[in-house]
């Protein structure tokens, strides 16, 4: 039983940290998360284009060697 109530406690302890955790999230602004999503974008198209340029440079080197 004694490990019933502990496992009780230290779950309701556990709550509570989460609960006090969620109370400082400071959540960006409107403008802020516009800006960090247009970052993402563009950042993730240009890695894209140089990996479709990489690959296209490694398929004709393989075409090359092959024959």
């Amino acid at each position: 039983m004694d490990k019933i109530r502990q496992l009780s406690s230290e779950t309701a302890q556990f709550a509570k940290d989460i609960e006090n955790e969620a109370k400082r999230i400071t959540w960006p602004s409107r403008p802020e998360a516009i800006k960090s999503t247009l970052a993402v974008i563009v950042i993730s198209g240009l890695f894209a284009a140089f990996l479709a340029g990489v690959d296209y440079v490694f398929s004709i080197a393989i075409r090359f060697i092959l024959g």
